[in-house]
């Protein structure tokens, strides 16, 4: 079984210079902030307690995946750090400025972090088999690689229950089909409910497919245009948007029936009143 120290070794870099570094998701969420902002990343993975990412030269960043695996970001350079005792104003500001906790300001110490192009091609399609333990999220301990994804893939369809699709990752899926077919098959075989939340102010928006190619054909809509003409979402940014399924009907049920029960959830969830359905 191929490791992550052997695919280190294929790309010419030495492990022993390595450190594996598995974000939580305690302060942020590690996937869609590295996704839609990186300076906020950026700075998130920079602020650490002194001697944290000892004498590595470059830190393989991770986020969390499914069960105990983790999903492969990229490659950062080290190169340097300020101690707390050298720590400016300016230091204070890029907290604030990235929403991060402000305590950390004479408590870490500020590594100067870049991101660079070594490993790039494999961002978001290496996992790899972390292990049980999640506390010691700074390691140089080697790991098993679990899977290397296509490119534009995003991670394989369990359940119509499970899904919470980023605007990002459905562009990916209607990008590039052939990448996702356990998303295409599932999706484009049922018509339904599905619910849009737009994660800055927590409104929802409910809607309901029931034309050609099921949910598949109606979320590829906003894939293209991120509102799919809905008057309210055409104000928002659709990369807060996160896509979800309130309920499935076969795709022999009536345009009608479906409809009813798009109304009979926009009434429990109150989108008129206080959502972004406007009718």
């Amino acid at each position: 079984m191929i490791t992550f120290h052997d695919l280190l070794k294929s790309y010419g870099v030495d492990p022993q210079c390595v450190r594996v570094v598995r974000h939580g998701n305690k302060e942020i969420n590690v996937l869609d902030v590295f996704q839609n902002n990186k300076e906020r990343f950026n700075q998130y993975c920079s602020w650490q307690k002194e001697n944290k990412y000892g004498k590595s030269k470059y830190l393989a960043v991770f986020a969390p995946a499914r069960g105990t695996t983790s999903l492969f970001l990229g490659m950062w350079a080290v190169e340097g750090v300020t101690k707390n005792n050298e720590l400016q104003k300016k230091h204070l500001r890029m907290l604030v400025k990235n929403d991060l906790p402000q305590h950390w300001f004479g408590e870490h110490v500020y590594y100067h972090l870049k991101i660079t192009e070594l490993m790039s091609d494999l961002s978001e399609r290496l996992v790899i088999e972390w292990g049980k333990s999640t506390l010691n999220w700074v390691q140089i301990k080697d790991k098993n690689i679990v899977q290397i994804k296509p490119k534009n893939s995003i991670d394989d369809f369990s359940s119509y229950d499970d899904i919470q699709l980023s605007y990002s990752d459905l562009k990916k899926l209607m990008r590039d089909s052939d990448s996702n077919t356990s998303w295409v098959n599932a999706l484009s075989s049922v018509n339904g409910v599905y619910l849009i939340l737009n994660k800055t102010d927590g409104r929802l928006y409910v809607g309901s497919a029931y034309g050609k190619d099921g949910i598949l054909g109606r979320w590829s809509a906003y894939s293209k245009s991120g509102h799919g003409d809905n008057k309210l979402l055409k104000a928002l940014d659709p990369e807060n948007f996160e896509f979800s399924v309130l309920e499935i009907t076969p795709l022999v049920m009536s345009i009608d029936e479906v409809i009813d029960r798009e109304n009979r959830w926009k009434v429990r969830l109150a989108t008129r009143e206080f959502g972004l359905n406007d009718n």
